[in-house]
């Protein structure tokens, strides 16, 4: 079954790292929810009605009042057969908690959350802008929990120059210490367009060397998987039972649709993503112009996503899946995954490929080593 993801683009401020698409202005939320309840209304039939999971993303979600949450779900329940959802999740900011605003999530449906934490060190939180502090992101947690969120997510970043092994640590432990079931870290990266990529080239800070991050990445696979997370994702590890299904939709090559500014979709080997602005994604809406553009995959394409896709995930690449493809194809594949598995990166196991764990830190390197361009 499908999974749909409404992206909501309105942030407070602007985080140093981030380059998703947000803006820092309020009050077009009104248009905008018209625009997006219209388009949810345009998109029907596009994927199957019995949908599994729905994701609120952005942007900061949680800056959406309950009132206006209802409007988009009544929409989405227009649409979509609701009797089969297992997950319902909503990005939120640990500064936007309050038992209220908890109680109306649940209220409303939603049954999983994803928090934006990305430290628990102020000084660390203060470089990256965040807008809370360490210690209002550790009672978030607990009043989620109080409030019956046992699914949650928390969010951390590693990478971060001038860090130390002990700050790292100490986040990676307070996280364990709260006990929630999954976390998702990301090592920081320059994006372009961001304040820190803009930094990084006026030389006002550099990246950590190569050394430095797989010694934190290192760090983080050992301290959680003695505390009982699965790795089974790069990025993304969790408690037995607890992986994030709508994530992992896109990792196995379901069907999804993107709802809002910037939100990218999939079906039937198609690709289609909204304008990543929020002025023209209304205008056009409301004036029943094209918002959008689409591509269809080619068989390079489809080829190296699934190489992609598979090998980031802890279960990889399922080699029955390869025989799809082209004597072409197949024989590059054959041979990179014959280089790789005699230079100990990659094994098979059950029908699989998948990258050894002491590996885990070169997957992207792996990766591009199979692309075919």
């Amino acid at each position: 079954m499908a999974g749909v993801y409404i992206h909501i683009p309105f942030c407070t401020q602007k985080c140093g790292y981030c380059d998703f698409y947000s803006i820092i202005r309020l009050k077009d939320k009104s248009e905008f929810i018209d625009a997006l309840v219209k388009e949810i209304g345009l998109r029907a039939g596009e994927v199957d009605e019995k949908i599994k999971t729905i994701y609120f993303g952005g942007g900061t979600p949680s800056l959406l009042k309950k009132e206006e949450l209802v409007i988009i779900f009544n929409a989405l329940k227009e649409v979509y057969d609701f009797s089969f959802l297992e997950e319902i999740t909503i990005e939120v900011n640990p500064d936007d908690i309050t038992t209220e605003y908890l109680g109306d999530l649940k209220e409303i449906g939603f049954n999983r959350l994803s928090m934006g934490i990305q430290s628990f060190n102020d000084r660390i939180l203060t470089y990256m802008n965040r807008r809370h502090g360490a210690e209002e992101a550790k009672i978030a947690v607990q009043l989620a929990k109080i409030a019956g969120f046992t699914n949650m997510s928390i969010d951390l970043i590693y990478g971060i120059p001038k860090m130390t092994d002990q700050e790292w640590k100490h986040t990676i432990d307070t996280a364990i210490e709260l006990d929630v079931i999954h976390i998702s870290a990301y090592h920081l990266t320059f994006e372009p367009g961001t304040p820190f990529y803009k930094n990084l080239k006026r030389n006002i800070v550099s990246e950590i060397d190569d050394k430095e991050s797989v010694s934190q990445y290192n760090t983080l696979i050992t301290k959680l998987t003695s505390a009982k997370f699965n790795d089974y994702e790069i990025s993304n590890f969790c408690k037995e039972g607890f992986e994030s299904k709508h994530n992992s939709n896109y990792w196995t090559g379901n069907s999804y649709v993107g709802l809002g500014p910037s939100a990218h979709s999939y079906t039937n080997n198609r690709r289609r993503w909204n304008v990543s602005d929020l002025k023209k994604y209304i205008t056009n809406i409301s004036q029943d112009k094209v918002f959008y553009e689409t591509e269809t995959l080619t068989e390079k394409d489809l080829y190296n996503e699934l190489i992609m896709l598979g090998l980031r995930t802890s279960k990889g690449v399922y080699l029955n899946s390869m025989n799809n493809f082209s004597a072409i194809f197949m024989d590059e594949f054959k041979q990179i995954k014959q280089k790789n598995i005699k230079a100990k990166k990659l094994i098979e196991e059950q029908g699989y490929l998948k990258v050894r764990r002491e590996s885990k830190f070169l997957t992207d390197q792996i990766i591009s080593d199979f692309f075919i361009v």
